[in-house]
């Protein structure tokens, strides 16, 4: 049936591959990977398993070799990513042929295979042994109110600034009892193109942060330092700053949301009604960015309250 096709394994450093697949990829996400690329952050750790036919991507799944620290204990994972099939050619089972050949490839070598899946293919993946899993979300108060000035923006539109943030990552600590460990490619993927405004250094705790305001909530996406930091500690550092950077936002900022599972979160919720510092719980409810695992961390996701680090997904 698929006598036609080639399974092309590593298409980086391709040009005319290359192209088809950017081309393919702002086809279905509007996305284009090509000045990641340039900019030298696409690492060996993103693969696309690609269908090519006369030259030209049609299919695509990506595989991402990822490494976590879960509560100090380092772990080994796949995550699939860039999933798509261009609209001539669906329906012919090109996504089932390409995510055989990465299962056969990578099954053994990892714990668990884990996905983010949109609304249209929420049956889809359970056809492939993925169990769909409850994600949380962490919560905390936070008071916009500060004239502290104990944070620096840094530009990512500066290489410099990109190479220090990269240094800051592959030496940092991981933060909190689940997060990813190093993969810088990865995080400036989203800094480098769109989060170049929310990246802030804070001395005092000699920490990178990257922070989006989003409705009344300050997202902090991430935290890089030599040691732990206390997400709610670095958001009272970065309060004053952040608010007269964007002042629009600063008027209706009144929590904080972590990115990241932050530590000792696990049991926030049984905590007492009188810390009113203490981590807030709930539920992730998103079906347009729907956690799938195959694997034994499935499991554990059913167990404990967690997240995969935002700027974890591939």
């Amino acid at each position: 049936m698929h006598t036609d096709i080639t399974i092309v394994k590593n298409i980086r450093d391709d040009a005319a591959l290359r192209s088809s697949f950017n081309r393919l990829a702002e086809k279905t996400f509007d996305l284009n990977f090509e000045n990641w690329y340039q900019n030298g952050y696409w690492k060996e750790n993103y693969i696309p398993y690609a269908a090519v036919r006369e030259g030209q991507v049609i299919a695509n799944v990506s595989v991402n070799p990822m490494t976590f620290s879960e509560n100090g204990i380092l772990h080994h994972y796949i995550q699939v990513g860039t999933v798509m099939t261009d609209s001539a050619f669906r329906g012919q089972g090109l996504c089932r042929l390409l995510m055989e050949a990465v299962e056969k490839d990578w099954a053994d070598r990892a714990e668990a295979i884990y996905l983010f899946a949109n609304d249209t293919v929420l049956d889809f993946y359970p056809r492939f042994g993925f169990q769909r899993v409850q994600e949380s979300r962490f919560f905390a108060p936070f008071s916009a109110c500060t004239t502290d000035r104990s944070a620096v923006l840094v530009p990512m539109a500066d290489p410099e600034n990109r190479a220090a943030l990269e240094r800051a990552i592959l030496s940092g600590v991981p933060q909190g009892s689940f997060d990813m460990v190093g993969n810088p490619g990865l995080i400036l993927f989203y800094a480098s193109q769109f989060l170049t405004e929310n990246v802030w250094y804070l001395p005092a705790q000699n920490a990178w942060v990257i922070a989006e305001a989003e409705g009344d909530t300050l997202l902090l996406d991430a935290i890089f330092a030599p040691c732990p930091v206390d997400p709610r500690e670095a958001a009272a550092l970065l309060a004053g700053p952040f608010c007269e950077r964007f002042p629009q936002a600063a008027r209706s900022l009144s929590r904080l949301e972590c990115g990241f599972t932050p530590a000792g979160a696990d049991g926030a919720d049984a905590r007492s009604a009188e810390d009113s510092s203490a981590w807030k719980v709930l539920p992730l409810e998103n079906d347009d960015d729907a956690l799938f695992i195959k694997g034994k961390l499935a499991k554990t996701f059913a167990q404990e309250k967690r997240r995969f680090p935002i700027l974890s997904h591939a």
